[in-house]
């Protein structure tokens, strides 16, 4: 019986280290491919498709409203007149989006989140990248999420700075972000999910 035993513990031991070996491996796959969409978006600053939420920010009720504009320079035209508060900039290649950068903010000004897709030729989301900024307590909180093809998670790493100094700062248990769940509000697994899928083309 305790033969029996120790060679299940042993095939499942065994199962855990292939399993996370694997994830490993995936992992690494998705750094080196995150570096060539790094280098494809640097490259090709022209390819950008340039979208906006338009919509009243000021208006709870106010449904978002995803704009396509010619340029970075033409939203900037735009926002002399009227500000918008959530910018995403695209890449394509071969007709399909492979990064989106996107800048949310609010009027106040007191905090902003970059979050960064790296999406697969297949439309499924590899990696996203999370810098978020806030005055509330001075936190620069850093987070990255590595996800397979079917969107299981398979790393998380998150870094809490001072806003400032950039040097490690541990946030207390009174600060709202110190769990940084609020981060995943803004992740898109698939392009097709993304709020701005239908206007992107």
């Amino acid at each position: 019986m305790k033969e029996l035993v120790l060679v299940t513990l042993s095939v499942i031991f065994c199962l855990c280290l292939g399993t996370n070996a694997s994830a490993q491996t995936d992992v690494r796959s998705i750094d080196a491919y995150s570096k060539k969409i790094d280098a494809f978006t640097s490259a090709n600053k022209r390819a950008v498709v340039v979208i906006a939420d338009t919509s009243d920010y000021t208006d709870q009720n106010s449904k978002a409203k995803w704009r396509k504009f010619a340029s970075e320079k033409a939203l900037e035209t735009f926002r002399d007149k009227t500000e918008v508060y959530n910018v995403a900039l695209n890449w394509l290649r071969g007709g399909k989006v492979i990064a989106s950068n996107m800048t949310l903010s609010s009027p106040s000004g007191d905090w902003a989140k970059y979050v960064y897709h790296y999406f697969r030729e297949d439309g499924t989301l590899a990696r996203v990248k999370i810098d978020y900024r806030t005055f509330q307590g001075d936190f620069l909180i850093l987070q990255n999420r590595y996800f397979d093809r079917n969107g299981k998670l398979l790393k998380k790493t998150t870094a809490y700075q001072d806003l400032q100094t950039h040097k490690p700062k541990k946030p207390g248990k009174d600060y709202a972000g110190s769990n940084a769940s609020f981060l995943a509000e803004d992740i898109y697994k698939t392009t097709v999910k993304l709020p701005f899928a239908r206007v992107i083309r």
